[in-house]
């Protein structure tokens, strides 16, 4: 016996610069939970990644702070996404990590992030609205619905 239940899933390839597929996540971009949880975690994100790059001690206390914070930022990741996302965005290397222009791999993974979770709950929240329209117009402006002596509002 099978239960099929759409839970709004997408999926996601990660792509390295050079368009080759590094990695898959699934998760429904239209989760007011993803929001809500992504909403916590964001300014701690930005908290680590400030105090890691800020670190001007002892080279093994800064590596230890980094690798700290690395895992930590990676952990914030799964907790906003419900799932083990960190591995595909990240591709097993730290949040730290330089790319070619000189910026992080976690500002990279956040600025490709943020256009796709913006739309994404926009569009959910258009279609919870649109889908409520449907259900509630047959009743907007009739007596329809009211309880027997009941009478619309002035």
């Amino acid at each position: 016996m099978q239960l099929q239940i759409d839970t709004g899933l997408k999926t996601y390839d990660i792509l390295d610069a050079d368009g080759n597929v590094t990695g898959t996540v699934r998760f429904n971009p239209a989760d007011p939970g993803i929001a809500a949880r992504w909403k916590s975690a964001e300014p701690e994100i930005q908290r680590l990644a400030q105090a890691a790059q800020e670190t001007n001690g002892e080279e093994d206390a800064t590596l230890s702070l980094m690798l700290d914070a690395d895992q930590k930022i990676k952990s914030l990741f799964d907790y906003a996404f419900g799932a083990k996302v960190s591995e595909a965005f990240f591709g097993g290397q730290s949040a730290f990590g330089i790319c070619e222009d000189g910026s992080l791999v976690l500002e990279h993974v956040l600025t490709a992030l943020t256009p796709v979770l913006e739309s994404s709950m926009k569009s959910g929240l258009e279609a919870v609205q649109q889908r409520a329209k449907t259900h509630t117009a047959p009743y907007q402006g009739t007596t329809r619905g009211l309880a027997p002596g009941q009478t619309l509002p002035d």
